[in-house]
């Protein structure tokens, strides 16, 4: 039996891809350690696993593991990613790696695993000569020759004029940009004693790591001739269908707009940057005198709160949580900020997008729903209803975005994604062959 230690930050989109590759990984016969906020003990252990509580505390994540408003919504591109990384992921690498090390003498892990921004426990796992697995649910932030640097927003470019801006934007980006970011992170690597990675810090996790998982598809992610061989895409980690759920006194208004060929849009902002007056209000201003049956998901806030009954157009259903493999069947467009997680979700069922958002890195989701072909994006975090209903419509009455969605499910459909996750934990275990930590040179 192969011992694993999963480790992950205490945020929604970081735990909720995971439980379905821990959950295979118990049915396949092996044990699961995950350590994790206090917040996700209940879904951790359903999946079998043995939970640990994480102690480290934030002011900008709430009880459910949702990134506050305060913090998602300040400050969108490139300012507001930089203070959530150093917020949120770089300054508690120290207080983590206090309780990791620990963790990982005490279990004697065969493999310790961790979401993409986790970092305190590769390292930790590295220095003991543990193999790591890290997965990415973000866009691949690797640095390329092809692509311009993550967090800029741009379409990638190998033409030798292309590579040349790659290039000179790289150099901005991390010895002006994010240099700030860098140092701090430099300063946290050496607060646990761990040699400092050469490089670009967004590059670091494929040094850490034996294998890089991301969990995407090749159609859905920009190409590079340079790509690390640890990198594997597995394809998306979708959602379990729910048990409990009861469908809402509404649902059939869905199969009748169905059957009368009335369009229905799917409205919804996820768990980060949630603010509904940077998005779903204006689209349901938006969309109010048209003739489609729009549904908007409130989570966090209590439909009332979002908007009282006497206010509502009469196309709209607000509902605070449906889930999306019951929802997105019955959806012909997708309205949304950019989550990677909805993103995949949608196109998964080959569902097209309109989309808007600049905080975290949904500039980075975003461009590349444009580069798919599978929807349009509107390049603002805070579109006026104006563009958003020409935006809509547009997507709506332009098949081609219905049939390169339709495109992308079928290369979705080719990958397992968790199970194929949880095949590569395991055989990544069973190699022992981890080199310990490596000092920059």
């Amino acid at each position: 039996m192969t011992r694993i230690l999963f480790t992950t930050m205490p945020i929604t989109g970081h735990v909720r891809p995971a439980l379905p590759v821990a959950r295979a990984l118990v049915h396949a016969g092996h044990e699961v350690v995950w350590y994790s906020g206090p917040m996700f003990e209940t879904p951790i252990t359903r999946t079998g696993a043995r939970f640990v509580r994480s102690s480290v505390e934030f002011d900008s994540i709430d009880e459910n593991g949702d990134v506050l408003q305060s913090m998602g919504d300040t400050e969108p591109g490139l300012s507001g990613f930089k203070q959530i990384l150093k917020d949120l992921f770089i300054d508690p690498i120290p207080a983590y790696a206090a309780e990791i090390g620990p963790l990982i003498d005490a279990t004697d892990p065969d493999v310790v695993v961790a979401d993409h921004s986790f970092l305190a426990a590769p390292m930790l796992a590295r220095l003991r000569g543990v193999p790591a697995v890290m997965f990415a649910i973000s866009p691949l932030h690797v640095s390329s020759v092809d692509t311009a640097p993550f967090g800029t927003g741009l379409m990638p470019s190998a033409t030798p004029l292309g590579r040349v801006r790659n290039r000179a934007l790289q150099w901005v980006m991390s010895s002006l940009v994010f240099r700030d970011t860098q140092r701090a992170l430099e300063r946290a690597t050496d607060a646990v004693g761990f040699p400092r990675p050469e490089g670009f810090f967004m590059d670091w996790g494929l040094q850490l790591a034996d294998r890089y998982l991301t969990a995407n598809i090749p159609e859905f992610e920009y190409p590079r001739s340079d790509l690390p061989a640890a990198v594997e895409f597995v394809g998306p980690m979708l959602p379990d269908g729910v048990d409990d759920w009861t469908p809402p006194e509404w649902w059939s208004d869905l199969e009748r707009a169905r059957a009368r060929g009335r369009p229905v849009v799917l409205v919804t902002q996820g768990t980060v940057g949630s603010d509904p007056a940077n998005l779903i209000l204006p689209a349901i201003s938006a969309l109010a005198d048209e003739d489609v049956l729009v549904v908007v998901t409130s989570h966090p806030l209590d439909p009332d709160d979002l908007l009282s009954t006497g206010r509502r157009p009469a196309n709209l259903r607000i509902e605070r949580f449906v889930p999306f493999t019951e929802l997105l069947p019955l959806t012909d467009l997708m309205i949304t900020n950019g989550g990677y997680g909805g993103v995949q979700t949608a196109l998964a069922f080959g569902v097209p997008l309109l989309v808007a958002g600049r905080s975290e890195d949904k500039m980075e989701v975003n461009a590349r729903v444009a580069w798919s072909g599978a929807g349009l994006s509107l390049g603002t975090g805070s579109p006026n209803p104006r563009r958003i209903r020409g935006g809509a419509l547009k997507v709506l009455g332009d098949p081609r975005y219905r049939s390169r969605a339709t495109e992308l499910r079928t290369a979705y459909a080719r990958y397992s994604g968790a199970e194929r996750a949880a095949e590569i934990i395991a055989a990544t275990a069973r190699t022992g062959d981890a080199p310990t930590a490596r000092p920059a040179r």
